[in-house]
């Protein structure tokens, strides 16, 4: 059987803002693995594509290497629709492969999954429906489909904000971590890496590395909290410490300091300092001194010395963010920043609790800059604030991307001016507040 898995967004797409600006859901790292991966490693299928707002779509064909918004599914048995805001489960996935009819499952109302036969007709007219959707119907028509099928009222952890997934994302680690190393060679992690004999590990069976390592002499890996993870090339400099669960990207460095339990780092991040439970998307930078928790990070970001976030108040309280969408409870007492591509920071500054940077921020002139909220494509600091030009911000974002070896496409650069029209609103009448 030939099977086809799409992942759609739903409703909630712009709460995980402000990543959702140039990111899908199925893109957000959570854990070792993307949200989207976590479905795919679990169900045998032949090719994967994404289903998302349509001025994203160049872009992600590019960056992702996957077909976008091509619901054509002729050459395929099977089409397993899926929103990947719901944490994958071996169980429910069995008992759905198991059944031999159509199906969906619904959480609390909002749809998880549609598994269609490509040869029945409610196929054909999810099909055609699908193909007269505008911007953000993708959803509507998929839902609409499931109701003519058997459903199944499933039990699904979910994320609807970002800070969701940075909650979840120590556990997410060492699950992952459970699930892939089955497939991996564990019977020498270090025969294809360089490990100094002077570094300390703790739990070396809870520790794997991919190809091409080198960890240097004075650095302690310590497993016994949860598993650490590393993909390929990763360079691991004296004085760093790093507590698992813990994962680390392909070609990333970490430079010394102190790696927290429950952070990920995407592809190609450089990370010294200070990090606690936090998620770095990837190609993003904090080289220098300073404390980063409990934070989801963008890609292209850099952070300057001494940048230092808030993840706690003073009272223990729980605390608010601040979304284009209105101030939301979070329901939790340790949030720290959401900060979007490409955004940057000066040395010394300092991020509020629960601080929201959007996409082509740049604070500069250290200190307290921004309060809540600073929406994209800001410029400025303490002394006030102005709009970036977003030709300025895409001549920067060209040099910043060519630094690790990747050349800003047509569809990049259109991508970045969209974003910046489609969030003038949120800039219009905006004013930095403590």
């Amino acid at each position: 059987m030939k099977r086809i898995i799409l992942f759609f967004e739903d409703e909630q797409v712009d709460d995980f803002y402000p990543l959702s600006l140039s990111h899908t859901p199925a893109e957000l790292l959570c854990g070792i693995l993307s949200l989207g991966d976590k479905w795919t490693v679990r169900i045998e299928h032949d090719e994967f594509r994404l289903l998302t707002r349509k001025y994203l779509a160049a872009a992600l064909t590019e960056s992702l290497g996957r077909k976008v918004n091509e619901t054509g599914a002729a050459d395929f048995d099977e089409a397993i629709f899926i929103n990947p805001r719901f944490l994958a489960e071996e169980d429910l996935i069995e008992d759905v492969l198991e059944r031999s009819s159509d199906c969906a499952i619904m959480v609390g109302g909002t749809l998880a999954l549609l598994r269609v036969s490509t040869s029945g007709g409610t196929y054909q007219a999810l099909e055609r429906a699908l193909l007269e959707c505008r911007r953000d119907s993708f959803y509507s028509a998929i839902l609409a489909t499931a109701s003519a099928v058997e459903t199944i009222e499933g039990k699904l952890k979910s994320v609807r904000y970002l800070w969701d997934i940075v909650h979840h994302n120590a556990d997410e680690i060492a699950r992952d971590f459970e699930l892939l190393i089955p497939e991996l060679n564990l019977s020498d992690i270090f025969s294809d890496s360089e490990v100094d004999d002077d570094c300390l590990i703790y739990n070396v069976d809870d520790v794997y590395m991919g190809k091409g390592c080198r960890v240097d002499g004075q650095v302690v890996i310590d497993a016994r909290g949860g598993p650490v993870y590393f993909g390929e090339n990763v360079i691991v400099a004296p004085h760093t410490r790093i507590e698992g669960p813990c994962y680390v990207g392909d070609n990333c460095q970490l430079v010394g300091g102190k790696i927290r339990a429950g952070c990920s780092f995407g592809p190609h991040c450089r990370v010294g300092g200070e990090v606690e439970e936090s998620i770095f998307h990837g190609y993003s930078n904090k080289y220098h001194d300073g404390f980063i928790g409990h934070a989801y990070v963008g890609e292209w970001v850099n952070f300057g010395a001494m940048t230092t976030n808030s993840d706690l108040k003073n009272n223990y309280g729980e605390i608010k963010v601040e979304l284009p969408s209105g101030l939301i409870s979070t329901g939790l007492n340790k949030v720290g920043s959401f900060i979007g591509d490409h955004a940057k920071t000066g040395i010394g500054t300092l991020l509020t609790t629960g601080m929201v940077m959007g996409h082509s921020v740049n604070i500069f002139g250290g200190g307290l800059a921004g309060g809540r909220f600073v929406p994209s494509f800001q410029w400025g600091g303490k002394d006030g604030f102005v709009e970036y030009d977003v030709d300025k911000a895409i001549s920067t974002a060209k040099i910043v991307m060519s630094r690790r070896g990747r050349e800003m496409t047509n569809a990049d650069v259109e991508l970045v001016r969209y974003i910046s029209q489609a969030t003038s609103a949120h800039r219009s009448g905006w004013k930095a507040r403590e």
